[in-house]
This record gives C-alpha cells, sequence and structure tokens, in this order.
C-alpha cells in the first residue's frame, strides 16, 4: 500500500463507485493478491466513516517514516494543460494534496490496523459463478454460494471462531465446543451459536438466518439485548440493513432456502409466488408474474439441478401457463 497507483485506484473507485472502469481496474487489482481485498476493504471502512481496532501497541515512529516515504514519492502539483491559468494550478494543487493527503492517512490507519492485526491476518474466500468448500481448523465446515466474500482470522480455532461474511451466502456445520463461541459476522448483525448447522444470506437489504439444526441468536450489532432473537430448527430471521426489527418465520421441511448447496429444487403445492422467488435466487434471474390471477397456482415438482429452460418447460406443461426468457428476464402470464 505504499505505492501511488495502488491508492489511486481504491479512491478512485470509492469516489465513483458507478464507474465501470474504476470497477473492472479494482477488480484487476484484487485478483492480482487476495491480501489487497483486505486492504480495500479497509479502506472502504475508513470511507464510510467505521472504527478501526485498537492498538495496545503501534510503532508509531516507524509508521510515520513509511508515511513521510510515501508522500515524497508523490507529485506536488499537476496541471491539465500548458495554458492553464494560475488559479487553476493552485485548485488543482490543493484537490490533490487533499486527495493525497487522505490516502497517506489510510496508509497510516492500515498500519495501525496490521499492527494489531498482524500481516495478513485474515484469510479471505471470494467466489465467482462458482461454489466453494472451507473445512476450518476446529473441523467445522462452510459451504459457500456464489459471488460470496467470506473471511476468517488465521489464528481461527485457537482464541476464536470468528468469520465473516462481506458478501453472499454460505452454510455453516459447526463442531460443538462450549467453550469458544462460534460467530458469525454479517453487515449490521451478528451471529452466535455452539454447535449447529445453519445458513446466512447478506444481501444488499439486509441479513437472512436460518436454521437447519440446534441455536442460533441473531442480533444487531451494538442496539442491545432487546433487538437480539433465538433460532431454532426451521425457524428464519430477517434483519432489515440499519433496521431495529427482527422479523421471523417458521418454513415447512420442503423449504428451498439450501437448495443453493443441495442444487435441488423442491415445490410440494407451493403457490406460483414462492416458485418464483425460488427460480430467481437460485438461477440468478429476474422472474415476473405479469398475470396476477396466476398468483395461486400451485406446483408439485422436484428439480434436481436441472438447466433453467428444462424447468421452465415443464412449469409450462404443468400448470398450462405462458412463460417467456430472455437474456435476464423470465416472464410468467
Amino acid at each position: 500500500m505504499n505505492k501511488k497507483t495502488d491508492i489511486d485506484i481504491v479512491i478512485r473507485y470509492l469516489e465513483d463507485p458507478d464507474n465501470e472502469q474504476h470497477k473492472q481496474q479494482l477488480n484487476d487489482w484484487i485478483q492480482q493478491d487476495t491480501a489487497n481485498l483486505d486492504i480495500f476493504l479497509d479502506m472502504k471502512a475508513m470511507w464510510q466513516g467505521d472504527p478501526l481496532p485498537a492498538a495496545s501497541a503501534f510503532d508509531t515512529q516507524g509508521q510515520w517514516l513509511q508515511l513521510n516515504a510515501t508522500l515524497d514519492a508523490l507529485p506536488s502539483t499537476t496541471t491539465t494543460s500548458a495554458t492553464a491559468t494560475a488559479a487553476s494550478r493552485n485548485t488543482r494543487v490543493f484537490q490533490m494534496k487533499a486527495r493525497y493527503w487522505w490516502a497517506a492517512a489510510a496508509v497510516l490507519a492500515i498500519g495501525l490496523t496490521w499492527t494489531w492485526l498482524g500481516p495478513g491476518s485474515y484469510k479471505t474466500i471470494t467466489t465467482a459463478q462458482n461454489l466453494d468448500s472451507l473445512h476450518l481448523p476446529d473441523g467445522s465446515m462452510v459451504y459457500i454460494n456464489a459471488h460470496s466474500t467470506v473471511r476468517y482470522s488465521r489464528t481461527f480455532g485457537k482464541n476464536n471462531r470468528h468469520i465473516k461474511i462481506d458478501k453472499g451466502e454460505a452454510f455453516f456445520d459447526v463442531v460443538k465446543n462450549d467453550a469458544l463461541p462460534f460467530t458469525v459476522d454479517a453487515p449490521d448483525v451478528e451471529v452466535e451459536v455452539l454447535g449447529t448447522a445453519f445458513n446466512v444470506k447478506a444481501a444488499g437489504s439486509g441479513v437472512k438466518v436460518f436454521v437447519q439444526s440446534g441455536k442460533v441468536s441473531a442480533a444487531y450489532k451494538g442496539k442491545g439485548s432487546d433487538k437480539k432473537v433465538i433460532l431454532t430448527p426451521g425457524q428464519e430471521a430477517s434483519l432489515a440493513r440499519h433496521g431495529s426489527t427482527i422479523d421471523t418465520r417458521f418454513y415447512k421441511k420442503n423449504n428451498n432456502i439450501l437448495a443453493w448447496r443441495t442444487r435441488t429444487l423442491t415445490f410440494d403445492d407451493a403457490p406460483l409466488t414462492e416458485v418464483a422467488a425460488a427460480l430467481s435466487d437460485f438461477y440468478h434471474v429476474q422472474v415476473d408474474i405479469s398475470n396476477q390471477q396466476l398468483n395461486d397456482k400451485k406446483l408439485l415438482a422436484t428439480f434436481p439441478n436441472m438447466p433453467l429452460e428444462e424447468v421452465l418447460d415443464i412449469m409450462r406443461k404443468t400448470l398450462q401457463i405462458n412463460i417467456t426468457h430472455k437474456d435476464n428476464l423470465v416472464e410468467i402470464y
């Protein structure tokens, strides 16, 4: 992180996250080294104002030497053309200095974080369109859905059993250890168990926790014990991003919450609205029912890891409905 180009890539993205070129540059940089993802996440947290962990011992002098070396390597001024006015040059110099001072502060703060955590303290697993599984040091298993990012400490199982889901979905099969609770840190939400099997899905709207066996507590971070719920098998909690209430519901045995892992969709007289939601989640497509009179049609079928087109064809014939599929949109009418 002492290279100006690395700092620039992250800052350009944070300043304009909708810019496709900046997204691609950031993605390419992260792919170069898995440690770059940790650096990006730390810088993003600071950009959003999230606090960093305090260090008990921090080499202030050493970090300032690194900071000064970084500043010395940066240009002091930049002009866009030879004919630029003195006023525009002064404005540009101020913008560049402000920008690189923030970047230098980020270098210092991340140095502090790494002093506390130790170099490369987190192992990061990021999936694209594939699924993955992870055998943790304590014997617990993690099954990771596509388009997900999971991190855990390199000291996992020794003095902690703490894992983070930055985005996406994962299923946990946890080995029981009363002395060392297993915790999952998701955006705005913390989940704690002793030994169980459960699913955590972190989406843009919030976090969903579903329990297959055992007991799990789900709570908003830092909002008191009144914002906590104990979940039992078959129960799911929905916690909205930046929310304050927890919605829960029980599911019957044949549900598709874990279909992404079992690769099988099962519908037991399920209404078409439920079928549409499951298809959308499983195949990563948008499913619209334009004829609302079809909402209560029921489907009884099992699809073991079948292509979407085959599933839609069976639905057409079974329910005698019209379905079109183009690009990322499935329309039922």
